[in-house]
């Protein structure tokens, strides 16, 4: 069965809404799936194209979709990793009502088409098998679809705008997302960065362990307290 909805956790729990990066989709987050939901109602959803969710992607989709979920829940925890922190950090600065806490993971990238213009172009070129190997996409059109919406995101003007107690994740070994990650917790008010040693990008998936502890205690602090 296409999943489009991930769940875990009591529905009376504080809600926490997770959103996937580029790859794979809602199912990147099963580490934290089980983890997570003895304090948490996770919600992972898979963003449009992606999964079982028809596409095409767009960000302006992919913000509806994570805005509509968290209308449902309100308020939320909010966490994105990559393309995800790019959806979570418009959502959380165009509906501050909706957003508890945001956590940023990987970057994000700030002005992706300024800043890896050279590496989009490349990308384009990926034939379609390994957009299938290496994604949840459907096919190479879902690819260039996101590509296209990267060109042209730009947060400058949105990091600031968040006014949700934010936290700034990137891995030590991620040398080409620390520099992002660094402005972004700059650009956002009152913003923290914990930069995780010995991870690289992926570090929900390869390192669950940190993250998971790192978003519980950023997400639930009076749990960490007692504990």
């Amino acid at each position: 069965m296409r999943r489009q909805v991930l769940e875990a956790g009591q529905i009376d729990r504080p809600a926490l809404v997770l959103v996937h990066g580029a790859g794979q989709g809602a199912r990147m987050w099963r580490r934290q799936m089980g983890t997570l939901s003895d304090c948490f109602h996770v919600v992972a959803l898979d963003l449009p194209g992606f999964g079982g969710r028809p596409g095409p992607f767009s960000l302006a989709a992919a913000v509806e979709s994570v805005t509509e979920v968290a209308r449902q829940l309100r308020p939320v925890h909010l966490c994105g990793h990559s393309l995800g922190a790019i959806v979570a950090a418009r959502v959380a600065a165009e509906t501050p009502d909706l957003v508890a806490r945001l956590v940023l993971s990987g970057g994000p990238e700030i002005a992706p088409g300024r800043t890896s213009a050279q590496r989009l172009r490349v990308e384009r070129h990926r034939p379609g098998w390994l957009v299938r190997a290496i994604s949840d996409l459907p096919d190479r059109a879902g690819w260039i679809d996101i590509l296209d919406a990267l060109i042209t995101s730009d947060l400058a003007d949105v990091l600031p705008q968040i006014a949700a107690p934010t936290l700034v994740l990137c891995g030590k070994r991620d040398r080409a997302s620390l520099p992002d990650a660094r402005r972004t917790a700059a650009a956002i008010p009152g913003a923290r960065l914990f930069v995780v040693p010995h991870a690289g990008h992926l570090l929900p998936m390869t390192a669950p362990h940190a993250f998971n502890a790192i978003v519980r205690g950023f997400f639930a602090p009076e749990r960490q307290q007692t504990h």
